[in-house]
């Protein structure tokens, strides 16, 4: 079997090393030069577990990355991975202009005998909507004869490699025999696929596994903010909840962002009629949002206006820390970065795994490296812990917080032995005051 791969960014490269592995032979695609480069030198351009390893057994072997399909390759299947993003940060709708430029990729050696599956997020609808006319344009066929299907990407970043193999893999088809090819390929990755009625079908089951976890998250958080209005500390008081009761999993409360959870809900309201489910997502997800506003409301409060000896240490800018990540895409933390630096704060960042290049990207403001997190809080007035990597669970930071006079906001609750004393300032989520939402 021989597929093509529109994109090798995190989804399109795992997927696509995957397949390879099987002894799929997989042609991909890829824009990006810096992606591409990394390539060559048997490397992915972010962190997951085994990936170079991968990488290097089946480059140039079964996998193959190309800057065009060849027209003398015939391709059995062609997988757009390209993500879905939203216009803008204030303005929440999805922006489909990715998918419609990858199906741009495949015009030229594209027949309609080949089967095309769209693995991006989108709204209900889009498939069929869009990609459908698109590719029946392209082959002649009429809509009922095109082979498209909708397989939705589910993996969790740290373990896309072993969930990629492991999971159930929700497939769709626009016919019999689109849904039989997409059997057919999936099965080759995995022992059991998930076939949904429709395409619209599969893309709500999609929506459904992120804005679900979203909403989750939703009631973490806000059982801790209705903690602080009563006065009581919102993180213990969960743990207390849930400690040895079968019936109790709240959330701890904390960021809800990403490359998907930050958007998934807004993709999904996109074209929802108006009712009550609708107004419980979008309040869910603007719950989640106000966290960012309330971190940044709180730095306001505590620091002050700044100046030129206002200076805060920002750790933990990847969205995640558990599984390890060094995305930084749709991070809260990034974006509470921005919205810092606007204010006039000076800022220096650090991450234990996030990229340097990725890092000063940003340009928000100085880098420091992995070793030297102490000599970066050595001028700081606030070290903010952003997200939950095990390094802080141990990390022996205890002499510099004191010497430094450093008042801490560790986010996750995840710097143990700083919580263990009671000569240091150590806030969190649970315990912010109330009133830095409304200032």
């Amino acid at each position: 079997m021989v597929i093509g791969i529109i994109g090798l960014g995190y989804v399109g490269l795992t997927l696509g090393l995957s397949f390879a592995n099987k002894g799929v032979e997989v042609y991909g695609v890829e824009t990006d030069e810096n992606i591409k480069a990394k390539l060559k030198q048997n490397k992915a351009h972010f962190l997951e577990d085994g990936i170079d390893a991968l990488i290097e057994k089946v480059n140039n072997k079964t996998f193959h990355v190309v800057d065009a399909f060849e027209k003398g390759v015939h391709f059995d299947a062609f997988i757009v991975t390209v993500g879905t993003p939203l216009i803008g940060h204030d303005t929440k709708a999805p922006n489909f202009n990715y998918i419609l430029s990858a199906l741009d990729t495949i015009e030229q050696v594209y027949d309609g005998t080949a089967l095309v599956v769209l693995r991006s997020t989108v709204s209900v609808g889009t498939t069929t909507k869009f990609v459908l006319p698109r590719l029946a344009q392209m082959s002649g066929r009429p809509f009922k004869d095109v082979l498209l299907g909708f397989c939705p990407e589910r993996t969790i970043e740290g373990k896309a490699l072993v969930e990629l193999t492991s999971l159930p893999q929700i497939i769709s088809g626009n016919n019999k025999e689109s849904i039989n090819r997409a059997k057919e390929l999936f099965l080759k990755l995995t022992p059991k696929v998930v076939v949904a009625d429709s395409l619209e079908e599969a893309e709500l089951a999609k929506l459904y596994c992120n804005v679900y976890r979203d909403m989750t998250f939703a009631i973490g958080n806000a059982f801790c903010l209705a903690a602080q209005s009563l006065g009581v500390d919102g993180v213990k008081v969960i743990i207390r909840a849930n400690e040895g009761y079968p019936r109790s999993n709240i959330a701890q409360p904390g960021f809800v962002a990403g490359p998907c959870l930050e958007k998934d809900a807004h993709i999904m309201l996109n074209n929802m009629p108006e009712s009550l489910s609708k107004n419980l997502i979008f309040s869910a997800r603007t719950l989640n949002e106000g966290l960012e506003e309330m971190v940044c409301a709180y730095v306001q409060r505590i620091l002050g206006a700044p100046d030129e000896k206002t200076i805060i240490t920002m750790s933990g800018l990847a969205f995640k820390g558990r599984p390890e990540t060094s995305d930084l895409r749709g991070s809260s933390a990034v974006y509470i970065a921005k919205t810092l630096h606007k204010l006039g704060y000076k800022l220096y960042l650090h991450d234990f795994v996030a990229k340097k290049e990725d890092m000063e990207a940003l340009n928000v403001g100085t880098y420091v490296t992995t070793d030297k997190l102490s000599e970066a809080c050595a001028q700081s007035k606030l070290l903010m812990v952003l997200n939950n990597h095990i390094k802080y669970c141990s990390l022996d930071f205890e002499d510099w917080v004191i010497q430094n006079g450093l008042r801490v906001l560790d986010v996750w609750n995840v710097c143990d032995r700083l919580h263990e004393r009671d000569d240091m300032i150590t806030d969190t989520i649970g315990t912010i005051n109330l009133e830095t939402v409304k200032g």
